[in-house]
């Protein structure tokens, strides 16, 4: 079995109980703030862990390219579909509905912000982990990108 193998294999039941353990949270009705911290943390290391894992695996730019929307459709649904059950502030009224969730999801992962939206004081250590996750995913994606290129134009030149 080869060292690619293990680490996926690793990899793979490392993240599928924290996943699971997400879904079961988002679909709760009610939930304890060790809980709401708990979420926090199993967004921030589940989705950043598997493409990072893929990116040792694979290296290669087309996982780059398909992973970094995949991973932030992921995030951005996740962290909404989290706001939906558990309700945030909108235009000073306290809302479910997915379209003002993921509106208040994407401009924090995209670190734009939004004025009319803010987290309940439950929330508000997500929403941070989202806004710091998008922020530090922009950092990582950018630097793994660099260093795929860089070995692409180093085997070029070696070729020639």
């Amino acid at each position: 079995m080869s060292l690619r193998a293990i680490l996926g294999a690793i990899g793979l039941a490392v993240s599928l109980p924290f996943l699971g353990y997400l879904v079961y949270l988002s679909q709760a009705k009610s939930t304890t703030p060790d809980q709401i911290i708990f979420l926090a943390f199993a967004f921030s290391i589940t989705f950043p862990t598997l493409i990072l894992l893929s990116l040792v695996l694979f290296r290669s730019l087309i996982v780059l390219a398909v992973s970094l929307p995949v991973y932030a459709v992921c995030i951005i649904a996740g962290y909404a579909r989290t706001f939906m059950a558990f309700g945030i502030s909108c235009s000073g009224r306290i809302t479910e509905s997915f379209k003002d969730c993921l509106y208040f999801s994407v401009s924090l992962f995209t670190n734009t912000g939004c004025a009319d939206c803010v987290p309940t004081p439950n929330l508000r250590l997500l929403a941070a982990s989202e806004a710091f996750f998008g922020y530090l995913s922009l950092g990582v994606f950018v630097g793994c990108l660099i260093v795929i290129l860089v070995r692409l134009i180093a085997t070029e030149k070696l070729r020639h």
